[in-house]
């Protein structure tokens, strides 16, 4: 089977999970036998078509329409991102990926990641190929103030696939509210690279290094914050949490890594209040880096508000580790992590809208550590069991299946 997938973020353009999944996936079904194309917006300088392990990349290169395409434009719409310079960019990538698959055809199916493949997979679609529009988070959980045409973007990309899917449960039931027909939409989990986020192949002497780097102590306790500095990921609200936390566990650190638009106000706050128990980490870390810092941690938390899946928790389970997560509203954290009244807990839930509640899970999390460390061995155990990329893989191309029927 032939399929065309249209993504705004492919290697070595990755900004988020979405990367991460489109990358990860694509390699795992050219494994399974099948023929991955991707579609996806090139930066003037890498290949414009380019054999990665497997997957072919078709990287667009759209020239500016700025002059005229501005004069039908909202103000609102003018906001989003970089303002006009992303909209025309994200308007050219689906119109020149859209004539690219037609060209490079026949596909069999072709996937739109969020929305933001939307526009050129409808395209697609009227020509006759059957559509999958693969919903990786919404505009009405996503921002603080939602774009109604991204909304009604969305519930027409919802009316016009042939299937959706969608990363958790928690997500289909916001779908469902969006207006999808609820026998369209399909779960189907994320996975992780339990290989390589192994805590098996963390080196002692770089964990070593890190804690010099960082000023930790041998017997301070680390709780790690991986994501994006922004307020739906519950920074505001861990900061604010961290105080209780101290009143219990004099000993806990807490190491922040990230970058976002509350970057700067993360370091101010840090240097305002004299946090000396804060380090903030915005530099990038590579995959290798980023795996040491995973275990360097005691506890992981992820405070989230709104979270259609979560790959972070994945990876802290990979490598053994316990979290603390926002399991109110839209949560695929919820769905990942187990609480203590499981049979097998992985970690805490919390409202992560209220600082008392996840200063409460912490504290709940750190009250004996062997019993956090066990948490930690079924999150591993779990990730073997249930998320990983071959089984994310499998479940996908049965679905694929069906929808080309």
């Amino acid at each position: 089977m032939r399929i065309a997938y249209i993504s705004l973020e492919f290697p070595p353009r990755i900004f988020g999970g979405l990367g991460v999944y489109v990358d990860e996936i694509s390699r795992e079904l050219v494994s399974l036998g099948e023929n991955i194309s991707v579609f996806t917006l090139g930066d003037g300088k890498l290949k414009r078509y380019q054999d990665m392990n497997g997957v072919e990349v078709f990287r667009m290169y759209p020239l500016p329409i700025r002059d005229g395409l501005e004069i039908f434009l909202s103000a609102q719409t003018l906001s989003w991102g970089k303002g006009l310079c992303f909209l025309q960019d994200l308007l050219s990538l689906n119109q020149l990926s859209a004539a690219s698959i037609m060209e490079n055809g026949p596909f069999h199916l072709c996937v739109a990641h969020d929305w933001l493949g939307l526009l050129g997979a409808m395209a697609v679609k009227r020509e006759g190929v059957p559509m999958i529009y693969h919903v990786h988070g919404l505009e009405g959980g996503r921002a603080e103030n939602p774009n109604a045409q991204l909304i009604a973007l969305e519930k027409k990309g919802a009316e016009i696939a042939d299937r959706i899917i969608t990363v958790s449960e928690a997500m289909k039931r916001e779908l469902v509210v969006l207006g999808a027909p609820v026998e369209k939409v399909s779960v189907c989990y994320h996975g992780v690279n339990a290989d390589f986020f192994d805590p098996d192949r963390a080196d002692p002497t770089i964990l070593a290094s890190q804690r010099e780097r960082y000023g930790f102590a041998e017997d301070d306790i680390i709780i790690l914050f991986v994501g994006r500095l922004e307020p739906v990921k519950g920074v505001k609200e861990l900061f604010s949490a961290m105080p209780q936390v101290l009143a219990v566990h004099a000993k806990v650190k807490l190491l922040v890594v990230g970058r976002g638009s509350l970057e700067a106000w993360a370091a101010e706050e840090v240097q305002r209040q004299g946090k000396s128990y804060v380090t903030l980490v915005t530099d990038f870390l590579d995959a290798e880096e980023k795996m040491h810092t995973y275990a360097l941690a005691d506890l992981c938390v992820f405070p989230s508000i709104y979270e259609p899946f979560g790959i972070v928790a994945l990876e802290a389970a990979a490598m053994g580790k316990a979290a603390v997560v926002g399991a109110a509203g839209t949560s695929g954290l919820a769905e990942i992590v187990k609480n203590p009244a499981t049979m097998r807990p992985t970690g805490v839930h919390v409202n992560a809208r209220d600082p008392r509640d996840i200063a409460w899970g912490i504290n709940l999390a750190l009250e004996d550590l062997d019993r956090l460390k066990s948490w930690g061995k079924n999150a591993r155990a779990r990730v073997l069991e249930e998320f990983t990329w071959q089984k994310a893989a499998e479940r996908t191309l049965a679905i694929y299946n069906e929808c080309i029927g």
